[in-house]
């Protein structure tokens, strides 16, 4: 490819830079088998420690056309940076072997390869910026977010990305987080509830209404023992503000008196959407909008209709 003039490339316009001075990991989600339970298992989380992930940029089904992982002011930007010619980061360059998205091209980037282990992205860097970009096109595997994670958590999710920021507010200085967090179970282990919400956010899938009290310890247990970063996790929900009311909300999900339209939550009886003006009534959401004073008796409400099917 072309190369622009180095000298000037700082004189080029600057009103927009989408490379940041951020670092993500790019983390293996806990995945119980029913074969290996303990992650730090060579074969834990359902995959090997040798193993490799490949994650490539995906293509429009109707045209073959690879999907465009990046805006036009970032794909401008990255062009002025990584010194390359006007398109050379266009979707529809021809040859193929000129096509920075394709595999034909040895000096361009079509896939990312992800390892079990944590994976670092340098957001300052272009060639992780656009790996970044890529992943989270990949978006039936790769969560974008923790909170999204806790949103609307999918089996088919393999890896959740954190920021580096998410990672500081969780650590626990002085203290073993795995210790903290069987600490923290032992406070809710009696919580069928509670351990209800914690393993179907941490498992990322739903639970039967039958599923016992028992299991959930066990999973759970299994789950922080694995590894220090399921401990972090385990730690996060049970800590969050809103776990009272993300609770009620499961059970009233799981009674019927909220209805759950493709992740998005509704009162059953008045179809009103869980979220302020604005949102998508998604998990999050819903807790937040529940706990505003001005919702007061729509919780008396789904707690009154709870109480009333015990």
């Amino acid at each position: 490819m072309e190369r622009r003039n180095k000298n000037t490339e700082m004189n080029e316009t600057e009103e927009y830079n989408c490379l940041r001075n951020e670092i993500v990991i790019v983390r293996k989600l806990p995945k119980n088998n029913g074969i290996v339970t303990d992650s730090n298992h060579i074969l834990g989380d359902g995959m090997h420690d040798n193993a490799i992930r490949i994650f490539s940029v995906p293509k429009m089904q109707k045209s073959n056309n690879f999907v465009n992982v990046l805006t036009n002011e970032e794909k401008d930007c990255l062009e002025r940076v990584m010194g390359l010619e006007k398109n050379a980061l266009s979707i529809y360059k021809q040859p193929a072997e000129e096509n920075f998205w394709s595999n034909a091209n040895p000096a361009g980037l079509s896939t990312v390869r992800l390892t079990k282990k944590d994976n670092i992205l340098d957001l300052s860097k272009p060639i992780d910026y656009i790996s970044y970009k890529i992943l989270l096109m990949n978006k039936d595997k790769i969560c974008p977010s923790m909170q999204d994670y806790q949103n609307m958590p999918r089996e088919t999710y393999e890896y959740v990305i954190i920021r580096e920021g998410d990672e500081k507010r969780n650590a626990q200085e002085g203290t073993d987080v795995t210790i903290n967090a069987f600490m923290k179970l032992g406070k809710i282990s009696d919580d069928v509830d509670v351990l209800r919400l914690v393993a179907e956010t941490m498992l990322g899938k739903k639970f039967s209404s039958n599923t016992s009290r028992e299991w959930f310890q066990t999973q759970v247990s299994d789950l922080i023992k694995a590894s220090t970063k399921n401990a972090k996790m385990f730690t996060t929900i049970v800590d969050d503000g809103l776990l009272d009311v993300k609770v009620l909300i499961r059970k009233a999900t799981l009674a019927g008196i909220i209805a759950d339209r493709g992740g998005f939550l509704y009162v059953k009886d008045t179809n009103t959407p869980m979220c302020s003006d604005g949102q998508d009534p998604v998990f999050s959401n819903a807790a937040k909008w529940l706990s505003l004073p001005k919702n007061q008796e729509v919780l008396f409400s789904l707690q009154a209709k709870l109480k009333q099917q015990e």
